[in-house]
């Protein structure tokens, strides 16, 4: 691993031979004249090159990080008497118990597929207008738990809404393009509060097994425990370095589709070796459900006509997890 390089703003990890860069956002989120610009620059590259990034200098409060974490050890410390109860729905809300989870068709998982070693409670908006069909079965006997997690939620979607005309600029659209799309309310954005047990794990065996996200994007914050890791474009899997209080952002397979394959989507796994508990809290930024996901106009031309048919969000996420995923099909353990 190498030291970051670049400019205050704009720099690069190189990991293993691979820069991964780190975008900070200060001079854009203050209006800082020319930051909209320069900023998407680097976000072009980002998207195209590697699929993955930091951000950093994100406005983010870090004690409201803070409360979650520890909230989130709190809410997986519970017996599974407890948390069985809350067990996923068919809308795809709720937990999903240790070895719940089941990656069926990854390309990138070769070896014997066997269900994750991992717990996931997973949230959508209950609150506000427009989410009726949307009720998360939040844990009773965790005070805070339900306010905190809602709280972050909406900053980090606040933060991903607010970086929209950076990823049009990105892609040589109008600064508005994606406005109206991602509306609060509406959207089918996912929070995922996830625990990865200390522990060695069997062979072919992975705590999140390799995969790609269905996402438009994907805003991830961690525990203080390293364990990502991704496929770089030279076929290596490489370990993403902790920087504090960052997010790790990844463009999804959403996003591809909708930029004809201009974006990477960048597979990638969990194995927590560190010997400690492990956590993370990723929000998969969606669309509304009727956004149709249709080949944008700077992606396609004469001689790159679009690869995929128009779909609505809905039925695309439908579909991602028919085909990538079984949920609730294994036996749970203790």
């Amino acid at each position: 691993m190498g030291d970051g390089h670049g400019s205050d703003n704009f720099k690069q990890f190189a990991v293993l031979g691979e820069d991964i860069p780190i975008l900070g956002l200060s001079p854009f989120l203050s209006g800082t004249p020319g930051a909209e610009t320069t900023t998407a620059s680097v976000l072009r590259h980002a998207l195209e090159r590697t699929g993955f990034f930091y951000l950093v200098n994100h406005g983010i409060d870090i004690r409201l990080r803070a409360r979650m974490f520890a909230l989130t050890a709190a809410f997986f410390d519970k017996p599974l008497s407890e948390k069985l109860p809350l067990k996923i729905n068919q809308h795809g809300i709720g937990y999903v118990p240790r070895r719940g989870q089941f990656l069926r068709t990854s390309q990138y998982y070769t070896g014997t597929r066997k269900p994750d070693a991992c717990e996931a409670f997973l949230l959508q908006r209950d609150w506000g207008p427009g989410s009726d069909n949307r009720e998360n079965p939040w844990p009773s006997r965790i005070p805070l738990f339900q306010d905190t997690a809602r709280k972050f939620f909406d900053a980090t979607e606040d933060l991903a809404v607010r970086m929209l005309p950076l990823y049009s600029l990105a892609l040589g659209l109008q600064p508005e393009y994606f406005d109206g799309l991602f509306e609060k309310f509406k959207a089918l954005t996912v929070l995922r509060v996830s625990y990865m047990p200390p522990g060695k794990l069997g062979d072919d065996e992975f705590n999140v097994a390799p995969h790609t996200d269905g996402s438009f994007v994907t805003l991830l914050a961690t525990s203080d425990h390293p364990g990502l890791e991704i496929l770089s474009p030279s076929g290596r899997w490489i370990p993403m370095p902790l920087i504090p209080n960052s997010f790790i952002v990844n463009s999804g397979d959403l996003l591809t589709r909708w930029s004809n394959g201009r974006v990477r989507s960048t597979p990638h796994r969990v194995i927590n070796r560190s010997g400690e508990k492990r956590y993370s809290v990723p929000l998969f930024v969606q669309p509304t459900a009727n956004t149709i996901i249709d080949c944008l106009p700077t992606c396609h031309g004469p001689d790159n006509p679009p690869k995929e048919r128009p779909i609505a969000c809905a039925d695309y996420l439908h579909w991602y997890m028919r085909e990538n995923f079984a949920l609730g099909e294994q036996n749970y353990e203790t």
